[in-house]
């Protein structure tokens, strides 16, 4: 695989940032985003922990891929139960943690799948 030029690294690093901010503050603000449609939180979720996982990967070439998404695996459930600690209004969803937890899978399959195609006679 090609090596991002330092200004593509940036640019990476800076996308993985910006996602992991709006990830922590929906997470962590005092009060649950409104719901527009029942359950819609749980969308909002998987959708977050794909692009957080696929923008961590792409800015974040140095721990093992096996490390990496372990460590995602584990983030999933970690932060929905830090969420009661950290703000009591809200509280641990079980299924919250496991839209983070598919949210991640699906980003790992993009990015298997994209490093597949990518590889050369992929």
């Amino acid at each position: 695989m090609n090596t991002p030029s330092l200004a593509g690294r940036l640019c990476l690093t800076g996308l993985f940032a910006t996602c992991a901010s709006m990830v922590l503050y929906g997470l962590f603000r005092p009060a649950p985003p409104p719901e527009l449609f029942q359950q819609s939180d749980k969308i909002l979720h998987l959708l977050a922990f794909a692009a957080l996982s696929l923008t961590g990967r792409a800015a974040l070439q140095s721990p093992t891929a096996g490390t990496f998404w372990t460590l995602f695996l584990v983030l999933g459930p970690t932060v929905e139960l830090a969420q009661h600690w950290l703000q009591p209004m809200r509280i641990f969803s079980f299924l919250d943690a496991l839209s983070n937890l598919t949210g991640t899978l699906i980003g790992a399959g993009i990015w298997w799948l994209w490093k597949r195609r990518s590889a050369p006679g992929g």
